[in-house]
């Protein structure tokens, strides 16, 4: 199965067929800014972005990691809340959902927080808003 994990091809995946992408992430990957909470879709703590291809465009949105089955990723995107950290130590800025986190003091113990982000910057992503519009509120 083939797929994009964050910046980079993943092409040589395989998982058992009830893998999720939470445990693919944690599991396989070594990435653990993504966290398991309810265990259920609910909390949001596993939010992720993934992109599908649609008419010469990509449509983001986030889903719930720990009830998404992995094999859903074929073809397409995923994006986890540590490649906004490395896109901001590239940028040597942080994303904007994360400025506004930090900003608006939207964190309370943090366990979720990266989940949040995710929601946030899927938002911003998908928002067609001027972004220099953005930059000065």
């Amino acid at each position: 199965m083939k797929f994009i994990l964050n910046d980079r091809l993943a092409d040589k995946c395989a998982a058992r067929p009830d893998t999720s992408i939470l445990e693919y992430l944690r599991e396989t990957e070594g990435l653990a800014g993504t966290k398991e909470g309810c265990a259920s879709g609910d909390c949001g703590a596993c939010t992720v972005i993934v992109g599908t291809i649609e008419k010469d465009k990509i449509r983001y949105e986030t889903v719930n990691a720990c009830i998404t089955p992995f094999a859903k990723l074929k073809n397409k995107q995923l994006i986890t809340v540590e490649q906004l950290e490395n896109i901001a130590a590239e940028d040597n800025q942080l994303h904007p959902a994360q400025q506004a986190m930090i900003e608006h003091h939207g964190s309370q113990c943090g366990f979720c927080t990266p989940g949040f982000v995710m929601s946030l910057a899927n938002l911003y992503q998908n928002t067609p808003i001027e972004r220099s519009q953005n930059n000065e509120q």
